[in-house]
């Protein structure tokens, strides 16, 4: 797995396993809002979209460096 460091104090990154995180995190959240919409009476706002979009970046990216072999440093 090839990691990448680019720029913010060379962040860890590893596009591969991050885009599959993203999937995944993406599908959850779109499940999660429907449940709630749906049965938990719940109606969204235009702040829920910009908050859902950022937060879920935020999470996919943290789920990323969690699953990463080594964590978020592989001894460099």
């Amino acid at each position: 797995m090839e990691i990448v460091r680019l720029g913010l104090g060379k962040l860890p990154f590893a596009a591969g396993l991050f885009w599959k995180t993203f999937v995944v995190v993406v599908i959850l959240v779109v499940v999660t809002w429907f449940l709630v919409v749906r049965f938990g009476g719940y109606r969204m706002t235009a702040a829920d979209y910009g908050g859902t979009t950022i937060s879920t970046v935020l999470f996919a990216y943290l789920v990323h460096l969690w699953l990463m072999p080594g964590g978020p440093h592989d001894g460099q």
